[in-house]
């Protein structure tokens, strides 16, 4: 699968452990906004989009709104993110939302 990343944001703070907000395009023919790359002192990983509502338990949910359906795909998608954000980091080194 070819994949299109954009870095958005670059997030450059000790209070977060999200570290960019990403646009993903897939075979030029859809896009997902919300990507996170998130680094934490057990490793990076990427998080995707995601709506919060509340069960009837009352206790607050997660879903994600997309999400790769197999570890192939995801494999292949955290390539590409991490690349993008490896390469936009090298040379920005402040929080920026970054131009097209």
């Amino acid at each position: 699968m070819d994949f299109d990343v954009r870095v958005r944001r670059l997030i450059d703070r000790e209070n977060t452990p999200v570290k960019a907000v990403c646009s993903v395009t897939f075979g030029h023919q859809y896009a997902v906004h919300g990507v996170k790359v998130v680094e934490t002192k057990n490793g990076r990983f990427m998080t995707m989009p995601y709506e919060t509502y509340t069960d009837a338990e009352d206790n607050a949910k997660r879903r994600d709104v997309f999400h790769p359906v197999t570890n192939e795909a995801r494999r292949a998608m955290e390539e590409a993110v991490f690349a993008a954000y490896d390469a936009v980091k090298a040379t920005e080194s402040t929080e920026n939302d970054i131009e097209d």
